[in-house]
C-alpha cells in the first residue's frame, strides 16, 4: 500500500501540469498489505478553482470539520486522516486527467465534488480501475450508473424538487414561467424533464421556458419573455449572480408572484439580493433551520468552529466525509475490494448525517428535504400545504 505517490504521465500537457501542481507535497499511505496505517491522506478530486468555485469553500470546510472530528474521537483507530486535493479547475477534462492519475497510484479509494458537469467525466475512469468513488454533488443523470464502485452522498435535486412543485400547487399557481442553465445536467434535467412531468400532476402550466448558459451576462431578453407571458410563478433554475439579476428584474418590474429556485443560489445571492430577496422559496437538502438531530447537531459545530451557520454546501462536504471516514473505520484493510465491499454496506444500512436520515437507492443517496423561504437574511422552513 501506498508510501508515497508518483505522478503518471498523461499525453496532455495541461492534465500534467495541473496534476504536479495538485500533487506536490502530497503525504500519507499505508502499511503494506493493506493493513491501516498510521497516517493516510484522502484523495480528493475537487472543483477547486474555474466556474464552479463559488460552492467549493463552503464544501471544503464541511469536510474538514469531519475529518477534524474523526481525528479527535480516534473513530479509525490507530489512523490520523488528512486531505490531498486535486484541483479540476472545474474543467472535465483536466478532472479526469486527475482521477486517472488517482486510479493509477495504489490508492484504495478516492471522493470527488461537486460539478453535475464534471462528474461524468471522472466517474467512469474510477469505475473502469475498480477505485471505489464517494461523489459529493454530481448532481448528473447516471453518475452512479458508470457502475457498482460510484456512491453518490448528496441526494440529486430532482428527489426533492416535488416539494416545490407541491408548494406552486397549494399557493394556487396555474402559470409558471422558467429561466435555468442548458449547460448544467442538473439543471437541465429539472427544467426538461422533471418540471414538466410535475406541472402535469400537480396542475399548473409552463407558459414560459427559457434556456441559458450559465456564463451569459445578460438575462433581459429572457425576463422581457418571461413577464410577457404572465406567470403566477417564476423559477429560477441557474447559477450564482444569474439568480440576482433575475429577482432584480422581477422587483422593478412589480412581479408579486412567486419566486421559485433551487439551492444553488447560494446564500452569497440572497444576501446581496438584501430586502429584494424576502418570499423567494426553494426546495433543499439540508437548511440550518433544521430540526433533525443529527443536522442540528452538525450546525451547531459548524457555526463554533467557522463563526457563521452551514449551508447546503458545507452540509455535502460534511456528509462526503462521513461516508468516507465510516467506510475508512469499517473496512477490515485499505484494499479497493474491501472498502468497495464496506461502502456497499454502508449505502444499504444508511447513515444520520448532515442531512438527516441519509439512506441510498442503488448506491445513490436520497434524503426527505425541506421547503425554505428566504426571510430577513435566512432560510425559514415551509410546510409545502402552508
Amino acid at each position: 500500500m501506498r508510501v508515497t505517490r508518483s505522478l503518471v504521465a498523461l499525453t496532455s500537457l495541461v492534465a500534467v501540469t495541473a496534476l504536479t501542481a495538485a500533487c506536490a507535497g502530497s503525504t500519507g499511505g499505508s502499511a503494506a498489505g493493506g493493513a491501516k496505517p498510521a497516517e493516510f491522506a484522502i484523495d480528493l478530486v475537487f472543483d477547486q478553482t474555474g466556474v464552479n468555485q463559488t460552492f467549493s469553500p463552503s464544501v471544503k470546510q464541511g469536510w474538514d470539520l469531519r475529518i477534524e472530528e474523526a481525528n479527535a474521537a480516534g473513530e479509525v483507530s490507530g489512523t490520523t486522516l488528512s486531505t490531498t486535493v486535486h484541483d479540476t479547475r472545474s474543467d472535465p477534462k483536466v478532472a479526469a486527467g486527475l482521477m486517472a492519475e488517482v486510479a493509477a497510484s495504489d490508492a484504495p479509494m478516492a471522493v470527488f465534488g461537486t460539478s453535475s458537469g464534471v462528474a461524468p467525466a471522472v466517474a467512469p475512469v474510477a469505475q473502469r480501475a475498480g477505485l471505489p468513488l464517494v461523489t459529493m454533488y454530481s448532481g448528473s443523470p447516471g453518475v452512479v450508473d458508470a457502475g457498482d464502485h460510484v456512491f453518490r452522498v448528496t441526494a440529486p435535486q430532482a428527489t426533492y424538487h416535488h416539494l416545490q412543485s407541491e408548494y406552486f400547487a397549494s399557493q394556487g399557481v396555474k402559470r409558471v414561467a422558467m429561466v435555468y442553465n442548458n449547460d448544467n445536467a442538473t439543471l437541465k434535467n429539472l427544467a426538461e424533464t422533471f418540471y414538466p412531468e410535475a406541472a402535469k400532476k400537480d396542475g399548473y402550466e409552463i407558459v414560459q421556458s427559457s434556456g441559458v448558459s450559465v456564463k451569459a451576462p445578460d438575462l433581459s431578453a429572457e425576463m422581457t419573455g418571461v413577464l410577457a407571458a404572465k406567470p403566477d410563478a417564476v423559477l429560477m433554475l441557474v447559477l450564482g449572480q444569474q439568480n440576482t439579476s433575475i429577482v432584480t428584474q422581477l422587483r422593478r418590474a412589480g412581479f408579486t408572484g412567486v419566486i421559485g429556485a433551487q439551492p444553488g443560489i447560494g446564500s452569497q445571492a440572497l444576501t446581496a439580493l438584501g430586502a429584494e430577496a424576502d418570499g423567494v422559496v426553494y426546495p433543499i437538502d439540508f437548511s440550518s433551520a433544521t430540526v433533525s438531530e443529527s443536522g442540528k447537531k452538525f450546525a451547531d459545530a459548524y457555526k463554533a468552529k467557522y463563526g457563521t451557520a452551514p449551508d447546503t454546501f458545507a452540509a455535502a462536504g460534511y456528509d462526503g466525509a462521513s461516508m468516507t471516514v465510516d467506510a475508512l473505520a469499517a473496512t477490515p484493510e485499505f484494499t479497493r475490494e474491501a472498502l468497495q465491499a464496506t461502502l456497499l454496506d454502508l449505502s444499504t444500512k444508511g447513515f444520520d448525517g448532515a442531512a438527516g436520515a441519509v439512506r441510498f437507492e442503488n448506491r445513490d443517496a436520497r434524503v426527505d428535504g425541506v421547503m425554505v423561504r428566504w426571510q430577513g437574511g435566512q432560510e425559514t422552513l415551509l410546510n409545502p400545504t402552508s
